[in-house]
């Protein structure tokens, strides 16, 4: 399923050249409760981080460049088969990197890989639209392992991003933490075995004119997030099984109030769980539509349920100091346009 052969799906490909394509997400429903088995509804975006790779013949070295948007911030040389960074812009980058690069080699059967890497990102790495996942993705086509058991490998996440990495439409999402379902496959974690579970969704809303999503200006630490959520009790059964309903029922709903109601049903859970306020009832009390968090609570990207019309819309974001947003159909990826 994840080998290199020469394949081309949507605008993720990859080939024995070297060069590797990964998409974007966001995260509609189920946020942290995904990572206890709840469904949530993914999408992936239009941006993401493009990768080529260059052998370099018997070189022990991997040389790699990350530049965004164009731009270069961030340049290392890894020597050797445990990617020793001799050379780095940003230390903090370097350590991440590595980490990655020593665990895909350890899983590849080709083991370690040398040459000279550039991987570009189309979107800011602020934007909290998946910088790490689509990188995570790049680097298993270039060692030609499972992605996902590269994820959890790494990270704690629930690993809907990878699967938004390599996805040309939305997507239900869920982890099954089942092991007797699935002998032998490598996806453990300290949350112990969890396999992916995800599917097409059919979610292409007729109102999603009035769908929009803007960048609050705050970063998110969302591994951070993440562990804090881990740490507190499970959530009741109840609680996720009325998220992965919820989800259900807004892939199916054709109506932008229903649309909005069971978004306010589904934060209402959340903020009990995560013993947080919802972006509507504070920061966006008294707008006229329905505004709501993404992914990690607190900051990065929110979903805009709006009415009216987009120039009132950016004049309002802007009183809140937000000014980058975007349309549903100019952010969100459809093979099909917009």
């Amino acid at each position: 399923m994840f080998s290199r052969a020469k394949r081309s799906v949507g605008g993720n490909s990859y080939d024995d050249s070297g060069h590797f394509y990964s998409r974007g997400k966001l995260l509609i429903t189920g946020e942290y409760a995904i990572l206890h088995g709840a469904g949530g509804l993914a999408l992936p975006v239009s941006h993401g981080q493009d990768m080529k790779w260059k052998d370099q013949g018997e070189s022990q070295s991997l040389d790699w460049i990350t530049r965004v948007k164009g731009r270069k911030v961030f340049s290392a040389a890894f020597r050797g088969a445990n990617y020793f960074p001799v050379v780095s812009g940003d230390r903090k980058m370097a350590v991440f990197l590595r980490k990655i690069l020593v665990r895909a080699a350890k899983m590849s059967v080709n083991g370690p890989v040398f040459g000279k890497v550039i991987s570009n990102l189309d979107f800011d790495m602020e934007w909290g639209l998946g910088s790490s996942s689509s990188l995570i993705s790049n680097i298993a086509y270039l060692f030609d392992v499972n992605p996902f058991a590269l994820h959890f490998a790494v990270s704690e996440g629930s690993g809907y991003d990878i699967a938004c990495a390599r996805s040309d439409s939305p997507i239900l999402y869920r982890l099954d933490y089942q092991s007797e379902n699935y002998p032998g496959m490598p996806f453990s974690g300290k949350k112990g075995f969890r396999v992916p579970v995800y599917r097409e969704a059919a979610f292409r809303p007729p109102f999603r004119g009035n769908l929009y999503f803007a960048w609050t200006g705050k970063k998110q630490d969302s591994a951070g997030s993440v562990e804090r959520f881990l740490s507190r009790n499970r959530p009741e059964t109840s609680d996720l099984e009325d998220i992965s309903q919820i989800t259900a029922d807004i892939v199916k709903t054709g109506n932008i109030r229903d649309f909005n109601r069971l978004l306010s049903e589904h934060d209402r859970i959340l903020s009990r769980l995560l013993d947080q306020e919802p972006i509507s009832d504070g920061m966006f009390r008294d707008f006229p539509g329905y505004v709501k968090s993404l992914g990690a609570w607190g900051g990065d990207f929110i979903m805009i349920s709006w009415e009216g019309g987009y120039t009132e819309l950016q004049h309002r974001l802007k009183n809140k100091g937000i000014e980058v947003i975007f349309p549903y159909d100019r952010l969100i990826y459809s093979p099909h346009g917009s």
